[in-house]
């Protein structure tokens, strides 16, 4: 039963990437995976539940690439990982994701009842994963600011590159964030050194 659940949650996924939320039925979404509505209810409590859980897999598969990217890449070559990861975050195939990233944080906003969890994790199981690719070379407290101000910096590129389609413009724009974040690293407080999961820090 669980892997039937897994391998149905990956369908439902899929189909949502490439149909998005507006007009999504049970019948239809059950009808091209092969199930019965009964069964995605059966497995999943309700169609809004289903969608949460759809959502939440698909952002857990992007989180785990780029946390992939962070443990492959050294303090030296961080701006190196960001450029390569926002190639891939605004490339042609990636847009199905963000359309469908930004469509449901559109309906989360006018009702956060309805995708349980998804605005929580937007910004909250995200911003720890930017916060690594900083905290190497500044202090904790300065690496949550500038993944902060990372995060909704990409966020908003993405939006105005769906929104415009001028690549050229957001890529540009993109880089010069960098710049910003490059001075702001060598003007601040530098890290304390690499700390244990209990925060203390580690000894060499």
């Amino acid at each position: 039963m669980p892997d039937r659940r897994a391998k149905l949650l990956d369908e439902v996924a899929e189909y949502i990437l490439n149909n998005g939320l507006a007009d999504l039925s049970l019948r239809p979404l059950a009808t091209t995976i092969g199930t019965s509505p009964r069964m995605l209810l059966y497995f999943f409590g309700s169609k809004e539940r289903l969608i949460a859980q759809a959502l939440a897999h698909i952002r857990t598969r992007e989180q785990l690439d780029f946390r992939r990217a962070v443990s492959r890449s050294t303090s030296a070559d961080r701006r190196a990982l960001l450029l390569r990861e926002w190639e891939s975050w605004s490339s042609p195939r990636r847009e199905k994701y963000l359309r469908l990233f930004f469509e449901v944080y559109g309906l989360a906003l006018q009702n956060r009842q309805r995708f349980p969890g998804f605005l929580e994790g937007a910004v909250g199981e995200w911003l720890p994963l930017v916060e690594r690719a900083f905290a190497v070379v500044v202090a904790r407290k300065r690496a949550q600011t500038l993944a902060t101000f990372a995060l909704a910096a990409v966020r908003g590129l993405q939006l105005d590159l769906l929104a415009t389609g001028q690549r050229s413009r957001t890529e540009a724009a993109f880089q010069e964030m960098l710049r910003l974040l490059s001075l702001a690293i060598r003007s601040g407080p530098k890290s304390n050194g690499p700390r244990r999961k209990d925060g203390r820090r580690l000894r060499g």
